[in-house]
């Protein structure tokens, strides 16, 4: 009996840790036939209130953990009711509350450690298939640059930088696998190469210097200073190079123009027309899904692909969110980053586990990438959005159990 049991438990956890990863792909944005997606979609609008209800009762006590980015979820459906288009705010909220509620999900069922296990599984096999799939259909994985199996080649080249950086945490600081982990890192950092996200091979180096760090954080607590210290110096030195020679590297090394091509005159004509509706926005998706306001983009800024037909973006998280949500729907967002920001900090400083000090390398990724690009904060089809409430709703969760004076967790009750 008790046998039986244990094997349709285990069978159970297999069909979980599936339903999971294929989640986690469909918000990865892969390239395929619109019915194709729709059918991912359904499934994730099926399967998603089934993983949640196994273990409902944490999932509403971990959404009470943290408060302002509670209130920032909660207010994205809200706004369909200033909205310059409801119904299609209403639509696109339902698919922001699915992508939101898997990131809960994971940080309910899953402690950080298990998060970052299952994520260096994802990433090991989505880094393997952007390889191989290009090489067996070029036509299909190459398209100006090496996009694989994504819609768009800076989206892969962001999840590159995200699996780069990760194998390079389990090749420095891991104690097992550390070949196949700096194997993994030259492939995923080759297909960044190829990719041709300059953007995203920015953030990477601007990330390099941070590694060292972890081993900072690991080091005595005078020692520590002194070298924080120094950290700290030679962050500054690396920051005041790269602002006195902001145009050689913008225009010279990574080929843009200082205008990031094109898009400083796109995003001064959207905060204007920003200012039109300040304080609330004109509703999650309201904006270009609005015939008025998408046709004025369209007809100053051809380039944007999608614009008068219910595409376009702002190409900026910060600006985009803005546009939808106002100043209050923004100061939420940028509130509720300053505070996970600092958690993820603080359970560094205390834990020294380098499960947290992944944590900061993704919200630093995440934080400079919505600069340039939308797929960062707020976005409902991404897994940039998933991870960070993930993140957010973790450092939430465990920040009152860790034990100061141990250095250690203490109570962490995650269900297995």
């Amino acid at each position: 009996m008790y046998s039986s049991l244990k094997i349709k438990k285990k069978l159970v956890n297999k069909i979980e840790i599936a339903t999971i990863f294929l989640l986690f792909f469909y918000y990865l944005g892969p390239n395929l036939p619109r019915p194709v997606i729709q059918a991912w979609a359904l499934f994730g609008f099926l399967t998603i209130p089934l993983l949640i209800l196994s273990s409902w009762k944490q999932f509403v006590w971990v959404l009470k953990q943290d408060f302002i980015l509670s209130v920032l979820i909660a207010y994205v459906p809200l706004s369909f009711l200033w909205s310059t288009n409801p119904d299609i705010t209403l639509t696109y909220s339902r698919a922001f509350i699915f992508s939101t509620a898997f990131g809960i999900y994971l940080a309910t069922r899953y402690s950080p450690k298990e998060q970052v296990r299952l994520l260096i599984w994802l990433l090991s096999v989505y880094t393997l298939i952007n390889l191989v799939v290009p090489l067996a259909m070029p036509s299909y994985g190459i398209e100006g640059g090496w996009r694989g199996i994504s819609t768009y080649k800076n989206s892969l080249a962001a999840t590159m930088v995200m699996a780069t950086m990760l194998f390079l945490d389990i090749y420095f600081y891991g104690h097992r696998y550390r070949l196949k982990a700096l194997i993994g890192a030259g492939i995923a950092f080759l297909i960044l190469l190829l990719s041709q996200g300059r953007g995203s091979l920015g953030i990477f180096v601007g990330l390099l210097p941070l590694l060292p760090f972890y081993k900072i954080v690991k080091q005595g607590y005078k020692l520590k200073i002194i070298l924080g210290i120094f950290a700290i110096l030679i962050c500054g030195i690396i920051a005041l190079t790269i602002f006195t020679n902001l145009e050689f590297i913008v225009v010279d090394l990574l080929g843009k123009q200082m205008d990031l091509t094109g898009r400083e005159p796109l995003w001064n004509y959207l905060i204007d027309r920003g200012l039109e509706r300040p304080w609330l926005g004109y509703g999650y998706a309201g904006f270009w899904t609005n015939p008025t306001e998408s046709l004025g983009v369209a007809l100053k800024f051809s380039w944007i692909g999608g614009v008068g037909e219910g595409g376009g973006n702002s190409h900026s998280s910060y600006i985009e969110s803005f546009l939808q949500l106002g100043w209050l729907g923004l100061s939420l967002m940028l509130i509720s980053l300053s505070i996970t920001l600092g958690r993820v900090i603080l359970l560094l400083a205390l834990t020294k586990q380098i499960e947290f000090f992944w944590m900061l390398q993704f919200l630093l990724l995440i934080t400079i990438i919505s600069y340039y690009d939308s797929m960062g904060f707020l976005d409902y089809r991404n897994l940039l959005w998933v991870l960070y409430i993930s993140i957010a709703y973790s450092s939430a969760v465990v920040s009152p159990t860790v034990n100061p004076k141990y250095n250690k967790y203490k109570n962490l009750n995650y269900s297995s």
